[in-house]
């Protein structure tokens, strides 16, 4: 297998990884990103931009689109039109012909782990697909690792209207239980946490303004869930915001490493918003 191949089929592990690691400068984040939250008009367009970056919002490494989810206000699904990828950022724009707030969704899932067979520990690192195809099924699992990652933001046509979206149920997801696509600075918004669809309490939050780059702190602000997963945002000031979370053991040599029966399971989320002036 040449080096290049080798690099593409760890590159969706690597950015799995990164989305976990804890929010700090030297951290990279994975984000969705639209041209803007609030639109108007017969059938505008939203566009957006896919990327990993250490500064917020400047686009370092494309983030591949692996399962791409589009819910319009009725609940119903549609698909991405015009997808894109370039070295710096996927792009795909979504039509948006219903009023009210859609949301929109990237989902991935890998593993990592290693395996002992004829007396040799060997190590491997992919997808769920690739763990079947490549890891025998009599093999002894020693190690075991699922990692499920969710990019998320939400744009509106019109009015944002009831915010009420059913959640898609793996990982960890946010769901607004207001609307949070037309926010001005000094604005409050209510979030439920969920892990696999149910609340998750105790989880710690990091939310981080657009524009670390240019200052000499990360500028994040501490939050956590309450007993039914739910914590409240105050948008302090205008500009576009990530807001990020993971769960799953402490690391460490004390730590769970998991069996084919039952993994060690991790999860990252994170959303974008936008807020504007008064």
């Amino acid at each position: 297998m040449t080096k290049t191949s080798i690099a593409s089929r760890l590159a969706p592990v690597a950015l799995a990884v990164a989305a976990l690691l804890p929010l700090a400068a030297h951290a990279h984040m994975t984000w969705l990103l639209p041209n803007k939250a609030a639109f108007d008009g017969k059938e505008p367009v939203a566009s957006f931009d896919a990327a990993v970056s250490e500064d917020l919002f400047n686009f370092e490494r494309a983030l591949k689109l692996e399962t791409l989810r589009i819910t319009a206000p009725d609940g119903k699904s549609v698909e991405a039109e015009n997808r894109s990828t370039a070295r710096h950022r996927e792009s795909f724009d979504v039509k948006l012909t219903q009023d009210g707030t859609w949301r929109i969704s990237n989902v991935s899932q890998s593993m990592m782990g290693s395996y002992k067979q004829g007396g040799e520990t060997k190590r491997f690192r992919g997808t769920p697909a690739s763990f079947a195809k490549d890891v025998p099924a009599d093999a002894e699992i020693t190690a075991l690792t699922v990692m499920t990652n969710r990019q998320q933001t939400f744009v509106s046509k019109e009015e944002a209207g009831k915010v009420d979206f059913k959640p898609e149920g793996d990982g960890l997801e946010l769901l607004p239980l207001g609307p949070v696509t037309d926010l001005s600075h000094g604005d409050k918004t209510r979030f439920r946490l969920l892990l696999d669809g149910k609340p998750a309490a105790d989880v710690q939050l990091k939310l981080v303004r657009e524009g670390n780059r240019y200052r000499y702190k990360f500028g994040e602000v501490e939050l956590k869930t309450d007993a039914q997963g739910e914590f409240t945002v105050e948008w302090a000031e205008p500009g576009r915001y990530f807001l990020g979370a993971s769960t799953g053991p402490a690391r460490g040599p004390n730590a769970p490493t998991g069996t084919r029966q039952a993994p060690v399971q991790r999860a990252g989320v994170s959303a974008t918003f936008e807020v504007l002036p008064k």
